[in-house]
């Protein structure tokens, strides 16, 4: 009959950690593809070891946030690692890292995260 207004915190936190790593999912490509296209404007020849690491981070990052909104611990640990790396580009990937490390403490203090599954 009543409803709270007051929105609850881990389930907001989960929501916001799982946003952020989409966004980076898409965000990885549109950088490596900037990159790219002035390397090639430049002359310089195609960086395969670079291309390969952004597909990995771009694939890692979609499957947290899948991971992340299915309630997955595996997702949540990965979640972590990558917002501890996350921590290192600074300015901008500091405050990013800080935040995911921030609603992920939230989901999980509120036990969103499902018990005994891999």
């Amino acid at each position: 009959m009543f409803e709270s207004v007051i929105p609850d915190p881990a389930a907001d936190g989960l929501r916001r950690a799982a946003r952020i790593f989409y966004v980076i999912a898409v965000m990885i490509p549109l950088a490596a593809a900037m990159r790219a296209v002035i390397g090639y404007v430049d002359g310089r020849p195609l960086d395969l070891e670079g291309a390969a690491v952004n597909i990995l981070f771009t694939g890692l990052a979609y499957a947290t946030a899948r991971g992340i909104e299915d309630q997955k611990p595996w997702g949540k640990w990965l979640g972590y690692t990558l917002g501890t790396i996350e921590l290192a580009y600074f300015p901008i990937g500091t405050v990013v890292g800080i935040a995911i490390w921030i609603y992920l403490v939230r989901a999980a203090r509120g036990g969103l995260f499902k018990k005994g599954e891999v």
